[in-house]
């Protein structure tokens, strides 16, 4: 416990304590974290199996099964309409545990843009399943 009686949080500091205090002091900003409360739902990062946040009142959910829990992804050549560090947050979001930039035997999945070419043929020459930009698409719902 700190020496504000709030408990020790991993990667919250004082500065981040210091905002969340004055955050709870101010009357109109804890009603509206209320309300949001009551209409969201959100995961728990830790333990989750899918990711997205419900929407309470209506049922309704944008969940997405995390679909490369647990794998390491490398993308290769240049990918169409998406930034290669928008494409490893999104897998990130989606289970993946790392996104390196090279291909080894841990690599589980290579997604190959256009022009490929050298960490392609390296992961087919593994015996590591290769897709194509198209097909990653279908896989993250673009």
């Amino acid at each position: 416990t700190g020496e504000d009686g709030s408990e020790k949080v991993k990667g919250i500091g004082p500065t981040a304590i210091a905002a969340l205090l004055s955050f709870s002091k101010e009357e109109l900003l804890m009603k509206a974290a209320t309300d949001l409360e009551n209409v969201l739902t959100v995961h728990d990062d830790s333990s989750r199996k899918t990711s997205g946040i419900s929407n309470k009142g209506s049922g309704e959910s944008n969940q997405k099964p995390l679909q490369f829990e647990g794998m390491t992804v490398v993308f290769t050549g240049a990918l169409p309409g998406m930034s290669r560090t928008v494409a490893q947050n999104t897998v990130k979001e989606l289970g993946a545990k790392a996104t390196p930039n090279t291909v080894s035997k841990s690599t589980t999945l290579v997604v190959e843009g256009d022009k490929g070419g050298k960490k392609a043929r390296q992961a087919r020459e593994l015996g590591i399943r290769v897709i194509d930009f198209t097909e990653f698409s279908k896989l993250i719902g673009e």
